[in-house]
């Protein structure tokens, strides 16, 4: 069985094999002259230091320019589960079903148990190994990039270790629609939906509060203001508050503009913003999650995606031994 499922899908595994090779090459070509250069420019010792950082911006901003276009290309990768899950993990069992071929399987002596645990390891173990390989290979490009801004962001957290397990969720969710469904073009489309939809609410509204923001405020006037939070610190929101403590709205904001300002001409500059909200009691606000939160949020994220597809390879399971019988 093991051997039938090889010959199955080695095309696809061998051309994932191929294309993480060629990929391989050039990352660690620009990685390796990006990491010299961040240190021979003495970069790594002036973002080590904060009070040295301020008077090396300039040199700070400058490599940031440079590659930092580059490192968020890299959210590319964000694709590469949607790509199995609806590619591989759909098809794999739909297909099955599809053309009738799992009766054949059966009348070799395998059982639904092994030949459902044989597709799924076979294609999950080089889909998961895949991923971390990705994911390895770009944090550690990402590296210097990471010292200067938070690693909690979007392109960052897109090639973390959690690549991995978003790889073995969209498989599993794959997996499930087809089983489910038993028509492949319909899981794909099922699968992407899906998946997108999961991917988008995880990232834009529950990643932020894995963990409770800490909240800052500050004076209305920016010369009192404490002192700018690092950059490796993950701001997730920032406003106004009442002196109750109550955040204005959007539109209460805009109202407040509408009388600071006569237009589009800005009297006396910030200075008029920041003088009408300290007349009126209004303070700044910043919600943000600390650097050193990354492993922590890094970890309920990946057990959040192993916790799904789990779930989903389990109620795969059951179908498949439920509607064979």
């Amino acid at each position: 069985m093991l051997w039938v499922t090889w010959r199955q899908h080695r095309a696809a595994l061998l051309t994932a094999t191929f294309l993480l090779a060629a990929v391989t090459v050039p990352t660690l070509i620009s990685g390796f002259a990006m990491h010299d250069q961040y240190r021979a420019d003495g970069i790594s010792a002036c973002v080590a230091d904060p009070e040295a950082r301020a008077g090396c911006a300039q040199l700070v901003e400058q490599f940031a320019a440079q590659y930092g276009e580059w490192g968020n290309r890299m959210v590319w990768v964000a694709f590469l589960p949607a790509l199995i899950g609806v590619f591989l993990g759909a098809p794999l069992l739909a297909r099955e079903f599809e053309n009738g071929t799992w009766r054949f399987a059966f009348t070799q002596g395998v059982s639904r148990t092994r030949w459902l645990v044989t597709q799924l390891a076979v294609v999950g173990t080089g889909a998961a190994v895949l991923a971390l390989a990705c994911s390895l290979l770009f944090t550690w490009w990402r590296q210097p990039l990471d010292t200067m801004s938070s690693p909690m962001r979007t392109a960052a957290f897109t090639v973390s270790p959690a690549l991995a397990a978003l790889t073995l969720f969209a498989l599993a969710l794959g997996v499930f629609a087809g089983v489910l469904l038993r028509r492949t073009v319909l899981a794909m489309g099922l699968t992407l939906a899906v998946y997108l939809t999961v991917r988008i609410t995880l990232e834009e509204t529950l990643r932020p509060h894995y963990l409770s923001p800490l909240v800052r405020t500050d004076a209305p006037n920016a010369q009192e203001a404490a002192d700018a939070l690092p950059p490796t610190d993950w701001i997730v929101d920032e406003g106004l508050l009442t002196g109750a403590g109550h955040k204005l709205s959007d539109g209460k904001k805009r109202e407040i503009l509408k009388q600071v300002y006569d237009g589009d001409t800005v009297r006396e500059g910030g200075a008029a913003l920041e003088r009408y909200l300290a007349e009126h009691g209004l303070r700044h606000y910043t919600e943000y999650q600390p650097a050193d939160r990354y492993p922590i949020m890094l970890m309920i994220e990946i057990g959040l995606y192993l916790g799904l597809a789990l779930a989903l390879f389990a109620a795969a399971a059951h179908l498949v031994r439920r509607r064979t019988s």
